[in-house]
């Protein structure tokens, strides 16, 4: 999650450089791809500042979320070390949640064998063995907190998608409704005619 975040945001930067020194609506779909109420800026319109905000507000939450997701993990690691009597344990979340499932590693192990899943087994230098049924029940609530942070960043994500589908129909909205209004006057025989040309 977090390469994607770094991705996301290196993107961002590079895209900002590249079309930042445009004032005009050219690149408009795109302004607010990157950065939701950019391209209504060019527009002069008010709603920028609206989704500028709601932009803002959501990279607060998402990066809120992925602190408190990383203070819980820490908090977790330590309680399983504290109470399962685990030294060193391999990167997956399958393994924090076996963890929570089994009493111990033996525990763990024969269930495997039973269902004839023997590849499933981890491997005995992650062993544990919790100290009490107790703290297992804590280990789990301690664990779905963290799983239910890191669930709702997924969201906020999907509300920075949200933001910037809305933004860009709004550009449509704005593209369709501005016009220029051109007039000119022109000497004929008998008098001057004015035109008055609108275009879309």
């Amino acid at each position: 999650m977090k390469t994607r975040f770094l991705r996301l945001l290196t993107v961002l930067i590079i895209a900002s450089i590249a079309f930042g020194q445009t004032p005009e609506p050219r690149h408009a779909y795109l302004k607010s791809i990157v950065l939701p109420g950019w391209g209504e800026s060019a527009y002069g319109s008010g709603s920028a500042y609206a989704f500028m905000a709601t932009e803002l507000a959501l990279w607060a939450g998402f990066g809120g979320l992925h602190y408190s997701a990383a203070v819980q993990n820490r908090d977790l690691i330590a309680y399983s070390r504290l109470h399962a009597g685990i030294s060193v344990y391999p990167d997956s979340k399958e393994y924090w949640s076996d963890l929570g499932n089994f009493s111990s590693w033996e525990d763990h192990r024969e269930t495997m064998l039973e269902n004839r899943t023997p590849e499933d087994i981890w491997n005995i230098d992650f062993a544990w063995e919790w100290d009490s049924a107790l703290n297992t029940g804590t280990y789990r609530e301690l664990f779905r907190k963290k799983e239910l942070t890191l669930v709702s960043s997924e969201f906020v994500i999907a509300g920075m998608i949200v933001n910037r589908i809305a933004s860009v129909i709004n550009i449509k909205y704005l593209e369709n409704k501005r016009m220029q209004i051109q007039a000119y006057a022109a000497p004929v025989r008998g008098g001057a005619f004015m035109q008055l040309g609108l275009s879309f």
